[in-house]
Order: C-alpha cells, then structure tokens, then sequence
C-alpha cells in the first residue's frame, strides 16, 4: 500500500504528498498493530521513527535525490555494519536467530552454528551492498515512480529468495547437531508460545476492550 500510495499521489500531486502519504500509511500499519495489542518488539518504533524522520527530510527538502538517498545509504550503513559484526566476533544473525527460533545455549555455543550464521550474516551484507548499488543505478537511470515501482518488483522477491535460501542452509546445517529438533519445529514451537500468550495478553487489558478488527 505504501508503494501504491506513492505512485498515485506523485503521479497526481507531486513528490512532497508521495512521501508524506506513503509515510503517514507506515505510521498507521504501525499504531494499528499496537492497538490490536500485538507484539511490536523493539525494532518496529525504531524502524517507524525512521521513516517518519526520513519522511519529513524528504518533504521539507522536496527532492528525490535526498529521500531515496538516505534509503540507499542506509543499506550502505547496514551492509558493512553486519561485515563488522562477523569480524567483531559477534555476527547479528548469530545474535538474533535464538529470538525467533529459540535456540538454547547448546545450539548457540556448537561450531556449527556459529559457522553457520556468520556465513548467512555474510550473505545479508552482500544482498544489502549489491542492492544498494542497483538502487545507486536505478535513481540515476529513472523516475521516481520508475524507481519505486522497479525496486520493488526487483528487491521484495529477490529478498524472499534469499531469506528462505538462508533458511534452507540453515536447516541443513544445523541438522548435524546432535539433538536438534529441527529449525521447523523450533519455529512452530515460537508460533505456539506466542499464540498461548495473546489470550492471555487480551484478557488482561492489553489490547482495548471491544475493538472492531480491522481488514
């Protein structure tokens, strides 16, 4: 929707209302998930606050340049951030996985693993680096609905292919631990948790009481 938005508004109103309302959609995705009292966890107001700070930038400015280009180098940014975390010794996908999966200590702690996420960390800067650069390319060689629209046709599949081609790899990998249950079963178990816990969130006041869902 937010690409939707964007396209339609540029096309009709100008950049400045592109931004502001594909921007103002991201913020509502994100208020709406909290109110139906939904996990956020910690990245989604940082990522949100991002957007609207990127957002403001690009409207007070009213270039494309600028707005697409804080984007690009923020993959920049990220690529060689998670370059240095494998070189710090701490690869964040090495770091994370145990918070979607639920990976004990002995998982984390087998050579396996550790070899193994920071070969998928590796993956994710490259992915972030090469994409950057096509992003450098295409706003050099489009328009702005060009841009948006290419990118995401190009990055949003790409980016799936190499999530679930990571998840494969893992999964094969960590098949050799002793006593690994499996990274899909690991996964339904996190499902399971978070599915027993919501009722209960619900019926402690959590979430506001006689909320319509929305569609």
């Amino acid at each position: 929707m937010p690409v939707l938005l964007f396209l339609v508004l540029n096309k009709t109103l100008g950049l400045g209302w592109a931004i502001g309302g594909a921007t103002a959609w991201s913020v509502k995705a994100a208020i709406s998930r909290r109110r139906r009292g939904l996990p956020i966890g910690r990245l989604l107001p940082i990522i949100t606050a991002y957007l609207v700070a990127r957002g403001l930038v690009g409207i007070i400015t009213d270039s494309e340049d600028v707005y697409f280009g804080i984007g690009i180098g923020t993959k920049y940014a990220v690529g060689l951030a998670l370059i240095g975390s494998v070189i710090a010794g701490r690869d964040v996908v090495g770091w994370a996985a145990p918070f979607l999966f639920g990976f004990d200590e002995a998982t984390q702690r087998h050579p396996i693993y550790r070899s193994t996420t920071r070969t998928i960390t590796l993956v994710a800067a490259a992915f972030e680096l090469i994409s950057a650069t096509f992003d450098v390319w295409l706003l050099n060689n489009s328009s702005a609905n060009q841009y948006v629209l290419i990118r995401f046709l190009v990055s949003w599949p790409l980016g799936m292919v190499a999530f679930l081609g990571s998840l494969a790899y893992a999964a094969r990998r960590f098949a050799a631990i002793p006593g690994f249950p499996g990274v899909l079963a690991l996964l339904e178990q996190q499902v399971e948790a978070h599915g027993a816990a919501e009722p209960e969130e619900s019926a402690s006041g959590a979430s506001p009481a006689g909320e319509a869902p929305e569609s």
